[in-house]
């Protein structure tokens, strides 16, 4: 479908056979103006229109006229008279398709009635009906728009083409509110909800909408799934570079190809224990070969949906053509996703490569409308290439990088976050950038997400050494997590026992692998952050009570986590009294003429937070708030009775008679400290954690 099928000006050819106007053939002004009348531009619409079944072509057409007219359009479509007038205007056609069922061709009377709607009436512009008119068509054929583009796949939109949108609603997949809307940020005038004219990006680069994974890549992101990248090496000495920087590098590779290849297995292995079902490998960690042999883990049972097997330098064509290419392997696909590199890296690496002329972005379009993207690195730094993937609704973009800081990527990720509610995942190599060994002034995150999620649309994942590890995304959750690997001899040993292990130490081994990197070395010394919290105690229905928030699940600790409000002591406290306060205040508006103090239990360690929190136990009988809840760190408040806290690990059966019961909250949620400093209070007040309700002594009847 190109612009050359659509209707243009009229009239003989106006250029000799070189191309160049011939004197006598170049028309007056009336004749140019004439030419392009909107009097004659309608009629050529209205013609296209009455002839045209296929009704994405039919919405092409009227789009054209909402962007040649859009100044009229902007100026008249907000109008109320205007639109009542439209409306009114519309009514004989939208009762026609409701007398029938949709098909997925316009039959003759339709196509009739939408002939007949455009015209002008009055002031209202004939724009302002095509405009109505597109949106008739994507709401009652948009169904079959998908099938209408498969048709043509792969399909090349020009300048003024067509291109699908729409995908799944992100708030189906994930727990959160999305940072952007269901659909998006604005919804120009000049395109539908299905449907969105091609700019003057299709010049810049070849787009291709592919449907090929159709039948293959089914549920791509659903609620369960999880994003996990593999980071295999240290520092650069791992790889073939020169020895002087300033000089081009080609091709930059692993330096021990049989201990890269034993790297990258055991750390796939590793995500897919996780739960990865969408692993990314970095840039530049594979050869050829390797690339094409890390197909077999898309091919096992317990493999990967989706496996980008990083990207690798290799030179091919004649004459041959210096290229940095990445591979995808998707489960029950034969042939790899590729993507040419377009953007050569220039510092610290003078990458040698020789991109083409036209750079191709390759747009796989699944069943469930996610439209999944890879991009090479400095691909995603480049302005015009993100704003083609912002306007092609990339929304699962997958990133091999080989970077020494992943900050430059955080806007252009959050760019694409907030137009096209994208997940991304950047796979960053390696950890040391020094080069020569020397330590270097600071260690490269190893991984950026974006999620639609995320309050500030991404998190950078940072390690705590070198050593080789995956990052992972819960997509429901927003979930970000750090896996190291232990040395050889200890992972020899677990997985020698492993199959010997009951289910429930399994999943419990799974639970606390996160917290490994954490454990501090033989020797170590740590400097822990002074902290407080409040412990806010109240009389409810059942007896006693306390205030729980939940913490929104973007944040860097304790996300989506039930805990106390509290947080690190400022330099004008006064202490850990005055700490707990006034974070109460700042987080939710708590009131502290209405606390009293009762005073504190021992402080608590948080090796993970590095914090040394003490709780601040307040008691309230007449609980209030003087401001607005801190959105950006609480997603609620709770009051949850005691009993509910020391029978947890029992079946859940709250009082229903009591709608202040914090029966809506998810107990299996509390954080850490939070869990074992509520088990201290009550055993303090005389019931043993995990006894019975009857045995609480403060449960009234």
């Amino acid at each position: 479908m190109s612009r050359s099928e659509l209707p243009g000006p009229t009239g003989s050819s106006m250029t000799e056979p070189g191309g160049v106007l011939a004197a006598e053939d170049v028309p007056c002004s009336p004749c140019v103006a004439q030419l392009h009348s909107p009097a004659e531009e309608l009629a050529a619409l209205r013609a296209a229109v009455e002839h045209e079944p296929d009704p994405l072509v039919t919405l092409t057409h009227l789009l054209h006229l909402c962007r040649d007219e859009h100044p009229v359009l902007w100026e008249q479509a907000g109008n109320p008279a205007t639109q009542a007038t439209v409306t009114q205007m519309l009514e004989p056609l939208r009762a026609l398709a409701r007398s029938r069922p949709a098909t997925a061709a316009l039959d003759p009377a339709t196509r009739r009635g939408l002939v007949d709607a455009l015209q002008p009436v009055g002031a209202v512009a004939p724009v302002v009906v095509a405009r109505e008119l597109a949106q008739f068509l994507d709401d009652h054929y948009g169904q079959f728009f998908a099938d209408s583009f498969r048709r043509r796949s792969p399909y090349q939109p020009g300048v003024g083409d067509p291109i699908p949108l729409g995908g799944p609603d992100v708030r189906t997949v994930m727990d959160m509110q999305p940072t952007a809307p269901p659909w998006r940020l604005a919804n120009r005038l000049d395109e539908t909800r299905h449907v969105r004219l091609a700019g003057g990006w299709a010049t810049q680069f070849r787009v291709v909408f592919d449907y090929s994974l159709v039948e293959t890549a089914t549920e791509l992101i659903t609620t369960e799934t999880i994003v996990a990248t593999c980071h295999p090496n240290r520092g650069l000495t791992e790889f073939t570079l020169p020895d002087d920087p300033s000089q081009p590098a080609f091709p930059v590779q692993p330096a021990h190809l049989d201990a890269q290849r034993a790297h990258l297995d055991r750390l796939v292995r590793d995500a897919v224990r996780a739960g990865a079902s969408i692993v990314v490998l970095p840039e530049l960690c594979v050869t050829e070969a390797l690339a094409h042999d890390l197909q077999n883990w898309v091919k096992r049972d317990d493999g990967p949906q989706i496996l980008v097997a990083g990207s690798y330098h290799h030179a091919d064509g004649s004459p041959p053509r210096r290229r940095n290419t990445a591979l995808a392997w998707i489960r029950g696909h034969d042939r790899p996703l590729i993507h040419d590199k377009h953007s050569p890296a220039e510092q610290p690496i003078r990458e040698d490569i020789q991109p083409q002329g036209w750079p191709e972005v390759r747009v796989y379009v699944t069943a469930e409308g996610w439209h999944l993207v890879l991009a090479i690195c400095r691909d995603l730094l480049n302005p015009q290439a993100v704003h083609t993937l912002a306007e092609i609704g990339a929304n699962v973009v997958l990133v091999p990088a080989m970077s020494e800081s992943l900050a430059p990527f955080t806007g252009q990720v959050a760019h694409l976050v907030g137009s096209a509610q994208a997940f991304v995942a950047v796979a960053n190599n390696p950890a040391d950038w020094a080069g020569n060994g020397a330590p270097p002034p600071h260690r490269a995150a190893r991984a950026l997400f974006g999620h639609p999620g995320f309050g500030q649309q991404t998190r950078q994942v940072t390690s705590p050494d070198t050593a080789p590890g995956i990052a992972t995304l819960h997509v429901r959750s927003g979930q970000l997590r750090w896996i190291g690997t232990d040395c050889e001899t200890s992972r020899a040993h677990r997985n020698s026992v492993v199959d010997d292990m009951p289910p429930w130490a399994t999943r419990l081994a799974a639970t606390l692998r996160p917290y490994l990197p954490n454990e501090m070395p033989s020797g170590g010394s740590v400097i822990l952050r002074t902290a407080a919290v409040l412990v806010l105690l109240t009389e409810g229905p059942t007896g006693p009570q306390v205030l729980l928030t939940q913490r929104t699940s973007d944040l860097h600790d304790y996300p989506g986590r039930l805990v106390f409000p509290g947080g690190v002591q400022d330099p004008g406290d006064g202490g850990p009294v005055a700490t707990a306060l006034r974070e109460a205040r700042e987080e939710i508006g708590l009131n502290q003429d209405g606390v009293r103090i009762l005073g504190v239990l021992p402080a608590v360690t948080e090796p993970e937070t590095r914090f040394l929190v003490v709780p601040v136990l307040g008691w309230s009988n007449r609980l209030g708030y003087l401001g607005a809840v801190n959105l950006a760190e609480v997603d609620g408040i709770h009051q949850v009775p005691l009993h509910r806290i020391a029978t947890r690990w029992q079946v859940d059966q709250p009082d229903r008679d009591h709608p202040d019961n914090g029966a809506d909250c998810d107990l299996s949620r509390l954080g850490s400290m939070t869990a074992w400093v509520m088990d201290t209070l009550i055993a303090m007040l005389g019931a043993e954690p995990g006894s019975g309700v009857d045995a609480f002594p403060f449960r009234t009847s």
